[in-house]
């Protein structure tokens, strides 16, 4: 019943707040493969090998008690409607300039291009891009600028 209720709130905020839901997509990453060995420094069996040292943390717990394994895990962190219901009930005003622009840029390539399907990219002008920073600023003046398509 309240799964429902949320899907239905989520629903209409993601009608009204669209772009939210490309920011919360997965960009990719490394992903090692889920048959691999359990590296040394994991007590939970669940870890799998990490680019750097820092990032070779395990939860510290047994195997039936892992954290990314309990119940409360699948649903408060990997869910995407609660993604984006944390999108919406956290909106603060850096999320929303975000928003705007990546929303603007897209919006601009339709226009221009059409809609060039998955993977597809091209530049947008310079004079463009920046007409629309200037409306939608980063406080910090960091933008990721542009990232070619993965698939050419």
């Amino acid at each position: 019943m309240i799964i429902q209720h949320v899907r239905d709130i989520l629903r209409q905020m993601t009608e009204r707040y669209s772009s939210l839901l490309f920011d919360i997509q997965s960009t990719g990453g490394y992903n090692p493969e889920e048959d691999v060995l359990t590296p040394d420094w994991c007590s939970c069996q669940s870890c799998r090998e990490m680019p750097s040292d820092v990032e070779k943390v395990c939860c510290g717990k047994s195997p039936d008690s892992c954290i990314s394994r309990l119940p409360a895990f699948q649903v408060l962190i990997l869910e995407v409607e609660v993604l984006v219901l944390m999108y919406v009930l956290l909106l603060n005003q850096e999320v929303k300039q975000r928003a705007n622009r990546h929303q603007c840029y897209r919006r601009y390539m339709l226009w221009q291009h059409g809609r060039l399907g998955a993977g597809v990219r091209k530049v947008i002008p310079s004079c463009c891009v920046w007409r629309i920073r200037d409306r939608f600023p980063d406080r910090f003046g960091q933008y990721t600028g542009f990232v070619p398509g993965r698939l050419g």
